[in-house]
């Protein structure tokens, strides 16, 4: 299930494991990886089609987070995909009590993440940027 998949993220990160993500060009739509450069390419098509400049953010536990920065919440988590991919909805809130109430809890207490930007990613052809 997509929770578990939420569950084993959050431990990871707990005992000191990186992870990063960026927004996919569908909406509510995340990509997470391990691999800070293997994101740089989605960040780019992503901001290239949005025509917005698109961060590359790290995940951190909310303990972690400090004020001004935003949060990763998971608002519908579905079963996986026929291929055993994860579905999941996000969105992005800026305080701790926001993401409180946000998130789903349908499959209990869903975990959420503080994130840190690491870099932004400017669509090449933006006027402007």
């Amino acid at each position: 299930m997509s929770i578990d998949w939420l569950r084993d993220l959050e431990r990871d990160i707990m005992y000191g494991k990186d992870f990063y993500a960026t927004p996919a060009m569908g909406r509510n739509q995340w990509v997470i990886s391990q691999d800070k450069d293997s994101l740089h390419s989605i960040a780019e098509r992503t901001a290239a089609h949005k025509k917005i400049p698109v961060d590359i953010v790290r995940l951190v536990l909310p303990s972690e987070a400090v004020s001004g920065e935003t949060f990763l919440v998971p608002v519908r988590i579905g079963a996986q995909g026929a291929r055993g991919e994860v579905q999941i909805e996000w969105v992005t809130v800026e305080t701790r009590e926001a993401s409180e109430l946000m998130r789903d809890l349908r499959f209990g207490e869903s975990p959420y993440f503080g994130m840190q930007k690491e870099e932004t990613i400017v669509p090449k052809d933006a006027p402007g940027f």
